[in-house]
């Protein structure tokens, strides 16, 4: 349970005093450990603003999810669809975002300059032996490009000639079940 308390009096803007948050999180498997933290109001509104490590932290947890479900879950299973060998089924994307795993869990979120060299999509994204801060942009041309990289994939083994349809071209990709059940409403008698 997490709980948020402040002062009870209201706070002046023109006031040049430190106002002050405190917060606390229960945890309730061990109801009787309570975490603590006094965090002035500035600081705590910094960490939550657009931009701030609040936002940082949960992109770079997306980045290394959609990475580890790529590889554990996603591939594994095109490659048995495709009946293809698990090594031939390949992302330019999700190997750049293999990189950016290993530098977010092992190197403190800065990508080093060989590591850099070997993005393939994402080179122009993060900058060389900096760290790793995905702006809501960059974000939104990861997913992208994860998109266009699964377009492409869906073409290639469909063998759908690319002057119908261009990956590249796209920014969003639907897939529709089709089957013998008949959509909600229908068919019942």
């Amino acid at each position: 349970m997490y709980r948020l308390l402040g002062p009870t009096k209201r706070w002046d803007p023109t006031a040049r005093k430190s106002v002050v948050v405190w917060s606390s999180y229960e945890d309730p498997a061990s109801p009787d450990v309570v975490r603590n933290r006094i965090i002035r109001s500035d600081d705590y509104l910094a960490i939550k603003a657009r931009g701030g490590s609040n936002e940082i932290q949960l992109a770079l947890s997306v980045l290394v999810f959609l990475f580890t479900a790529w590889e554990l879950e996603i591939r594994p299973r095109l490659a048995q669809a495709a009946s293809v060998t698990l090594n031939d089924v390949k992302s330019d994307i999700m190997g750049d975002l293999r990189i950016v795993r290993h530098a977010t869990l092992h190197a403190k979120s800065v990508l080093a300059k060989e590591e850099h060299r070997r993005l393939q999509v994402l080179g122009t994204t993060f900058a060389p032996e900096r760290a790793i801060e995905p702006s809501y942009e960059q974000m939104h041309q990861i997913f992208v490009a994860i998109k266009q990289d699964c377009a492409r994939l869906m073409t290639d083994w469909l063998k759908i000639p690319g002057s119908v349809l261009d990956p590249s071209e796209l920014s969003d990709v639907a897939i529709q079940r089709v089957g013998t059940k008949p959509p909600r409403g229908e068919g019942a008698a």
